[in-house]
Parts: C-alpha cells; sequence; structure tokens
C-alpha cells in the first residue's frame, strides 16, 4: 500500500472496512507513537504493551467511528484511546486507591511554569520515570491538555491535588533534568514546546 502518510485516506477507508493487513501496517507505523503515550500512564513497560494491545484492538474495532481524513486527527484518536483504555486499566486494576495527600499544599505556579534547556527525548524519559500519580497529571495537563478539574473528575481526586501533583512533578523534572534545549512546560497553554 506504500507510505501511510502518502496515503491516509487509503488507509482508513480500508481500516473502516476492517481489512486486517491495513490494520497490521497500521500497527506497525503508529506502535512507537502510541507507546509514549502508555507508557505515561503505566507503571512500567509490561503495563503500557498491555494497553497498547488493548488500544489497538479499540482502534480496530471502533475505526468506522473515526469521521476525520488527516493523519494528524487520526493520530490524536488513537492517542485519546489509548489514554482511555490506560485509565481504565487504573480504575480497574484499583489503583486509584492509591494515596494523594497533597489537598492542602497550595501549588507554587511560576507564571509561565517553565522547564527550560531540555531536549524532547530526555524530558519524555525524565517523564516516564516520575512517580505514576505524578506522570498520569503531567501527561494529562500538559499532554493532553485536560484541565485540573477534568483530571480531577478522571483520577477520583480534587482539582487542587491535580494541580499539587503538577506542581510537584514539574520540580521533579527540573531536578532529574540537565540543560540543554528549551522546552516549556506552560500552565496557561498546557503544551510542551521545544
Amino acid at each position: 500500500m506504500g507510505s501511510i502518510k502518502n496515503n491516509i485516506a487509503t488507509v482508513l477507508r480500508y481500516l473502516q472496512k476492517g481489512d486486517q493487513d491495513t490494520f497490521k501496517e497500521v500497527v506497525y507505523h503508529y506502535s512507537g507513537i502510541l507507546m509514549t503515550v502508555a507508557k505515561i500512564y503505566t507503571r512500567n513497560k509490561e503495563d503500557a504493551e498491555d494497553v497498547l494491545q488493548d488500544a489497538f484492538i479499540s482502534i480496530y474495532r471502533n475505526a468506522q467511528n473515526f469521521t476525520g481524513s488527516e493523519e494528524k486527527a487520526f493520530i490524536a484518536w488513537m492517542k485519546k484511546i489509548v489514554t482511555n483504555v490506560a485509565l481504565s486499566k487504573y480504575r480497574k486494576m484499583h489503583y486509584s486507591k492509591e494515596t494523594y495527600t497533597l489537598d492542602t499544599i497550595s501549588p507554587q505556579f511560576e507564571e509561565p511554569l517553565v522547564l527550560k534547556q531540555y531536549e524532547y527525548e530526555e524530558l519524555m524519559n525524565a517523564i516516564y520515570n516520575l512517580p505514576l500519580k505524578y506522570k498520569r497529571v503531567v501527561g494529562l495537563f500538559a499532554l493532553n491538555g485536560y484541565s485540573h478539574k477534568e483530571i480531577a473528575e478522571m483520577l477520583d481526586i480534587k482539582p487542587n491535588t491535580s494541580r499539587s501533583l503538577y506542581s510537584r512533578a514539574t520540580t521533579m523534572l527540573y531536578k532529574a533534568l540537565s540543560p540543554k534545549k528549551k522546552i516549556v512546560l506552560d500552565e496557561g497553554s498546557k503544551k510542551i514546546y521545544t
């Protein structure tokens, strides 16, 4: 079929018809991108692989529900599925019993909250190495753009806890990283910039 990027409309059409060869091509082409997402919401590589496997099954079964025609939108849709599968597993495995004790801490945000001088790969590796409760909040807030109120509902915590976890996580990231290229985690835009 050639490159997915050059034939995304054709790939989507075949995938939505349930073509297994096209699905295998999608799995091969997007596994790396989606594994990055899965690792943010799981405890270890094995959990991330389980999430990714379940997410691909969901992608295959629900491909007809995707209505876009651009690769960027397709990737965003798949990332959302990976995130939802990971959070669903989190709830089923009773990870919600983890203790969140930051309700009383006032988050100390800089305006904007900045992590400077880091390469993307170095920052992502540092995020992967955060304790699970911190990396989930960083992933949901900075990478997926959810508000602290939305995160609180997803994780069954309070919005202030989400803010505190995010603040603590960025402090941990700052300590774990060495100065290199500029990257910004911006409280206002909820994005990572390089």
